[in-house]
């Protein structure tokens, strides 16, 4: 349900690696397939990829299986759960109901919910900040891996029930002064929109959403429903093998993360947004115009990427994760493109990498270099065969200029990334040879040595630690963090 994805785009956006195959600014079907080929050929990608502009499908393509087990391949139609994909949704919802005068975005929470929020910090929180993520308000957790996940969130509740066993009155800071990812505040929406209109969630997007859009594959997920041609979701793990993904109630989702749709439904809808059907162009022009400092709107991030030369696109995208499922809807009004992937192995990276990258290149004719990935390569060597196995396989990928090499995204920031992955999770000794592996393609980075000295200071390997970090300020004397680090080995000693 929570989704850093979201925030983390830009940076992963700036890191990637392009090179010019073609001419024209337009690229083919043919061009565009092959990338989306070799996504699915190097980096494992599993789901369905849309590709459209100016009404017109480019392409539509499935990729593996559906469902493991019974060998059962995706296809075009498959129906995926889209996780936050469904904020976007939710927030035309609510624009639909503001312009029908059902709610006021300046309503709060005091007066929409006062049996919940009345005389409470939270009382003031207006429908608009928790579109917005500025509600200022506490937010559920936000990691899978959080205990509150195997225990709480596999138990069922009704939204009003969990609202007041879980989400608390407590702000974080005050309302409307800073943007912070909340899904808590989509749960509440949900519950103010029913509360509102007397229906259901799930009765209110048919009516104002799916059926405008003639969207006949989507709706709100539930265990007690059988849904043909849904796609299973899976999980990989650290071994690199494709496992059952944590066990979550769906009820937990509700209007925060609890839509399935599939790709032609998420495109009937993109379309839909161009005409009045289901909002006026002056809600759409309010939703779609950014709120804060951060890059976002009304339950859509709103950005403008690079193509080349100086020129911007106009996007607006968002991301959607939930335990086996992660997608991506981005849309440009520019050339009327959209570009929908949904994924039904959770591979966050490479579905973010992947959305990019294609709508780039729709607007700028300029295919990307799709490269393996050493994280999806090493890192299960190193859970299943340990350090020495996952060194083997360092030293035969060569150097740099070996072709073994030149497969992998082997950048200095992809290198430190791993070594830092291996870090964070206790291994000390796998990132201290990730790492050590980037001081010797990087030699000259003051940041390889610093990142090394940090790893060799987890293992409590102070000589080697003041070394790397000397290393650091005679490459960069202005190091904050390496000059920092080693005074307090100095003196620890």
């Amino acid at each position: 349900m929570s989704d850093l994805l979201l925030k983390s785009t830009l940076a992963l956006f700036a890191s990637l690696i392009f090179c010019i195959s073609t001419a024209h600014a337009e690229p083919s079907r043919a061009e565009l397939q092959e990338v989306v080929d070799q996504y699915a050929e190097k980096r494992n990608f599993s789901g369905t990829v849309l590709i459209a502009r100016g009404g017109q499908i480019l392409l539509e393509s499935s990729y593996a299986e559906a469902d493991i087990a019974w060998s059962v391949p995706n296809i075009p139609q498959a129906k995926y759960r889209i996780g936050s994909l469904s904020k976007p949704f939710l927030a035309t919802l609510v624009m639909s109901l503001s312009q029908e005068s059902a709610l006021s975005l300046d309503g709060t929470l005091g007066e929409y919910l006062p049996d919940l929020y009345g005389d409470t910090p939270a009382s003031s929180i207006t429908v608009a900040q928790l579109l917005s993520h500025t509600s200022g308000l506490q937010d559920l957790p936000g990691n899978f891996n959080d205990p509150w996940f195997q225990t709480t969130a596999r138990l069922t509740f009704e939204p009003r029930q969990f609202a007041a066993e879980w989400i608390k009155p407590v702000l974080l800071e005050e309302p409307g002064t800073k943007w912070r990812y909340n899904n808590a505040g989509f749960v509440l929406l949900g519950i103010i929109v029913e509360e509102v209109s007397g229906q259901s969630y799930e009765a209110l997007l048919q009516e104002h959403i799916f059926s405008p859009a003639g969207m006949i594959n989507s709706g709100v997920y539930s265990e007690d429903a059988v849904l043909p041609l849904l796609a299973t979701g899976y999980a990989r793990s650290n071994e690199g093998n494709l496992v059952q993904p944590i066990q979550v109630d769906s009820s937990i989702f509700f209007s925060a993360a609890g839509i399935y749709s599939n790709a032609r439904d998420i495109f009937r809808f993109d379309q839909a947004l161009y005409s009045p059907e289901i909002l006026s162009a002056e809600s759409r022009h309010t939703m779609l115009t950014k709120k804060t400092e951060f890059a976002y709107g009304y339950g859509w991030g709103i950005e403008q990427w690079p193509l080349g030369g100086g020129d911007l696109l106009d996007v607006f995208h968002h991301t959607g994760s939930i335990p086996g499922y992660q997608s991506f809807y981005i849309r440009s009004e520019t050339n009327q493109d959209c570009v929908i992937i949904l994924n039904n192995t959770n591979n966050g990276s490479v579905v973010i990498e992947m959305g990019r990258n294609l709508m780039v290149m729709l607007n700028n004719g300029v295919a990307p270099s799709v490269l393996r990935s050493l994280d999806d390569f090493l890192i299960p060597i190193a859970y299943r065969d340990g350090t020495d196995a996952m060194i083997a396989a360092i030293n035969g990928l060569g150097k740099e200029q070996d072709g073994s090499l030149s497969e992998y995204g082997a950048s200095e920031r992809a290198i430190n990334r791993l070594g830092y992955k291996f870090l964070n999770r206790e291994r000390v000794e796998d990132a201290i040879a990730v790492l050590s592996w980037n001081t010797e393609l990087y030699p000259e980075s003051a940041n390889t040595h610093d990142s090394l000295g940090e790893a060799f200071r987890a293992a409590g390997k102070t000589d080697e630690a003041i070394q790397s970090y000397e290393r650091a300020i005679a490459i960069e004397p202005d190091s904050e963090s390496a000059a920092t680090a080693l005074a307090e080995l100095r003196l620890d000693r």
